[in-house]
Parts: structure tokens; C-alpha cells; sequence
């Protein structure tokens, strides 16, 4: 076991040590303190002012970006939605026709019938008037 005399030489030892390095770090922090000093005031200011400046540019930018990239997509569903009412009018056209034909066929066709029913109507009239 340690005498108490043994005990505070240990300790003033090690108190001394951490004393040194306090003092060493004090020193060390200061230099380091001086050399990388805050600019003043007006610098500080200045610097961010630029650096404010700097990211509203950017943001204008990405902004015009942005814009620029809507109303490319906007152009693009334009384009799309007339090329498909294109389509849709061309292929309602279409089928208006087909069916306009098919109409047709069948007035055809009906006034043919009318007309032989007449024909034989007429040819039935004068069989029984001789």
C-alpha cells in the first residue's frame, strides 16, 4: 500500500503533466485563434451578401429550369391530345362513312323492294282487267 507522502507525489506529478498540457493547448488554441480570425464585420457582411446573392441566382436559375421543363411537358400533352383527337376524328369519319354506305345500301335495297312490288302490282292489275 501507498504511504500518503507516496500518493500526493504521484498525484503533483500528474497534476503538473496536466498543468503543462493546459498550457500547451492554451498556447496552441490562441495561435490557431489568431490565424483563422472571423473577417470584420464589413467582410462578414459582404461575404454574405455574395454568398445570399449567389444561391438567389441559383434559384432563379433552377426556377427557369423548371418552367422551362413544364412547358416542354405541357407542349408534349398538347402534341399528344391532338394527334389522338386527329385519330378519333379520322376514325369517327370513318365509321360515319361506313355507316352513311350501309344507310344507303338499305334505302337501296328497300326501294327496290317497293319498287318490284309496285311492278308487280301493276302487272297483277292488268292481268285481271283482260
Amino acid at each position: 500500500m501507498k504511504s500518503d507522502n507516496e500518493y500526493y507525489e504521484n498525484e503533483d506529478s500528474d497534476r503538473g503533466g496536466f498543468t503543462t498540457g493546459l498550457l500547451v493547448g492554451a498556447v496552441v488554441g490562441a495561435a490557431i485563434a489568431l490565424l483563422f480570425a472571423p473577417k470584420s464585420g464589413e467582410q462578414t457582411r459582404q461575404q454574405l451578401k455574395d454568398l445570399a446573392d449567389q444561391q438567389k441566382d441559383n434559384l432563379k436559375n433552377e426556377w427557369e429550369r423548371t418552367k422551362d421543363k413544364v412547358a416542354t411537358a405541357v407542349d408534349n400533352v398538347r402534341e399528344k391530345a391532338d394527334l389522338a383527337a386527329q385519330h378519333a376524328e379520322s376514325t369517327v369519319d370513318t365509321y360515319a362513312e361506313k355507316a352513311m354506305d350501309k344507310v344507303i345500301q338499305v334505302a337501296d335495297g328497300a326501294k327496290s323492294t317497293v319498287d318490284k312490288f309496285r311492278s308487280f302490282n301493276d302487272n297483277l292489275g292488268q292481268h285481271t282487267q283482260i
